[in-house]
């Protein structure tokens, strides 16, 4: 048995043009595979430069043009109702300006968009259907100046386009210059069907009670792979036709999102905590992409604490709208989360239980005797697996299809040492996790059940995350099962409030939602001590999918967990109780000072 347990180097270009046709990121051999671990500081340098270098060809031109004044002069009435295209501008001409009044028109209808080119200029040819906005239905109603979409889940489109669309809360208004005409706009974010990228764009209309004008959008901020050169603005004008509507369940939707928004954390400004800047410092503008880190926020006795999320034309007008798509995080925030609820459901054991009798493909394959469902959450199956094409582009990303991925998976082969003995990450063992929770729970609550759903059910909507999206399998045009090794889309908030749970042991109003053992056993709460990672470079040790490491302050070593993601997501837990938000689409591992910075205003050295 050949052992394959060192990783592979940080991929700086993307794979073979032999993918080229493909609608797959090209670059996808990669989630968790930054640096070699084993490189020189001179080597890294050298990977630095080379990054640096690429990268700079990779960013988006910068800007620094007008943003809103009054009277408007962009995105009138004559320009949304003509055929030209608008350059790109401020986010401000999207967003209700303070001098606004009321709109004289409520809304209430469906707008539906046919397929429409876009425009997407990326530095490499863009595969089918990315500069394709989906055909779909938007359905809204409107309240208290407030555009509330009727589905806040992910809309699945069909056609030609690369693209689902989810929709965020929107705004109504009045400017004088509109005449008879009322003016919506709607945050939006556009994610693929693949790997979970997110771009968080906004749209703007004018309407009366019948009628409405073009769609004029925009998208200058996404959570992309810098390293597929997938980061760019989009922009658009979309026919649109309207269909006026009353429905008869309006106020239950406003009643529904008049408690999510009750039900939200507090939010603030980072600077009310942070006044000498050194924390917002780390979350200013990339250092090599010319693109703002997407979000940064610090979580401190149940307030999130933001820094202002800018996009490349000035700031977002609905940030709490906005969505992250966080790659690995997903093993952390899904994962671990669905195996510590299945645990409070049916037992700690559960643990325990072997992939074999779960996952029939696995159970003639000797590589996958003795494997637990544990040993995949933490990495140390023993089989064969990295990030490298071979090992997850080809088997599992391309299918798409589960039965197909899982029979892929079972013949890659086995590994010295055995199951529980070393750690080699992998994402095909989150996803042989999925398959067997799913076949789990199917055992226990009958074939028409899915885990995730319990989850959704049982964990996510009573902390009020409930329309959280995670990336499922496509099964002939329906929906699967959770790849659960990326594709995890949350806003801050959702993020926040998963946080919060690990971060209070699983309990949430005097209820245990996950199981208290197991969560303790993520932050170093038990005598168990989870695995080594023989001094990874992304961390020294992973505990149920959560890295650790020790950072040494000025007062006291501290010793952290957090969850990471490709772009170098971070989500990080500190002794004090504080949380750390960092999401972001480069290469940026080194976050001693910003951790450093934070237990300044609050230090977990007591």
């Amino acid at each position: 048995m050949k052992s394959n347990s060192t990783h592979e180097p940080y991929p700086i270009f993307p794979l073979a043009k032999r993918l080229s046709h493909t609608p797959i990121p090209q670059s996808v051999s990669l989630h968790m595979h930054y640096y070699s671990p084993k490189s020189t500081l001179s080597i890294g340098c050298i990977v630095f430069s080379i990054l640096f270098m690429y990268s700079c060809r990779n960013r988006p031109l910068p800007w620094n043009g007008p943003s809103l004044q009054q009277p408007r002069n962009q995105l009138i009435l004559e320009q949304l109702q003509n055929d030209s295209i608008p350059p790109l501008m401020d986010m401000s001409f999207f967003a209700k300006p303070s001098w606004a009044s009321p709109a004289q028109h409520n809304f209430s209808g469906k707008i539906t968009i046919p397929q429409t080119p876009i425009v997407f200029p990326l530095i490499r040819e863009l595969r089918s259907g990315e500069n394709v906005f989906p055909a779909c239905e938007l359905a809204f109603i409107s309240h208290q100046g407030e555009l509330i979409p009727r589905q806040k889940r992910i809309i699945h489109t069909k056609g030609d386009s690369y693209w689902d669309i989810i929709l965020g809360t929107g705004a109504i208004w009045q400017e004088e210059t509109d005449d008879s005409w009322s003016r919506a706009s709607f945050p939006f974010t556009l994610t693929d069907r693949y790997m979970g990228q997110t771009r968080n764009c906004v749209g703007t209309f004018l309407y009366q009670k019948e009628e409405i004008s073009k769609l004029c959008i925009q998208c200058s901020q996404e959570t992309a792979d810098v390293d597929d050169r997938q980061l760019g603005n989009m922009q658009g004008k979309l026919e649109a036709s309207f269909q006026a509507k009353m429905y008869e369940d309006s106020a239950k939707i406003v009643q529904q999102h008049k408690a999510f928004n009750n039900n939200r954390l507090q939010v603030l400004p980072l600077d009310q905590i942070d006044q000498n800047g050194r924390v917002a410092a780390y979350f200013e503008k990339g250092i090599y992409t010319n693109a703002s880190t997407s979000i940064g926020a610090i979580l401190l006795s149940d307030t999130l604490y933001i820094h202002p999320p800018n996009t490349r034309h000035g700031r977002y007008p609905y940030p709490n709208d906005m969505r992250f798509g966080l790659y690995s995080v997903t093993k952390s925030m899904a994962g671990a989360l669905s195996l510590c609820y299945l645990a409070q459901r049916y037992g700690s054991e559960i643990f325990n239980a072997k992939i074999t009798d779960y996952v029939p493909a696995m159970a003639s394959q000797p590589a996958w005797q003795g494997v637990s469902f544990s040993h995949c959450l933490n990495m140390v199956t023993g089989t064969v697996g990295s990030e490298r094409a071979e090992h997850l582009l080809e088997p599992m990303i391309i299918p798409l299809k589960a039965e197909e991925a899982i029979h892929n998976i079972s013949t890659l082969g086995d590994e010295v040492p055995g199951p529980g003995e070393a750690f080699n990450y992998a994402s095909t063992n989150f996803f042989v996790l999925s398959y067997a929770m799913q076949s789990f729970v199917q055992e226990k609550e009958g074939t028409d059940s899915s885990y995730w759903e319990l989850v959704r059910k049982h964990v996510l909507e009573p902390v009020g995350a409930g329309d959280l999206h995670l990336l499922h399998t496509i099964e002939d045009s329906t929906l699967g099962i959770p790849w659960l090794a990326y594709g995890i889309c949350p806003t801050i908030d959702e993020a926040a409030k998963i946080a919060l749970l690990f971060a209070n042991e699983g309990r949430y109003k005097g209820r245990q939602l996950l199981h208290p053992d197991r969560v303790r056993e993520i932050f170093g709460k038990s005598n168990w001590e989870g695995h080594s990672t023989q001094n990874d470079f992304r961390g020294s040790g992973y505990h149920h999918s959560f890295w650790s490491k020790t950072i040494h302050t000025s007062s006291c070593p501290v010793e952290i967990r957090y969850m990471l993601g490709f772009g170098e997501n971070y989500v990080v837990f500190l002794p004090s109780g504080t949380v750390i938000f960092r999401f972001l689409d480069e290469h940026d591992l080194n976050i001693d000072k910003l951790i450093k910075s934070v237990e300044e205003i609050r230090s977990s050295c007591q």
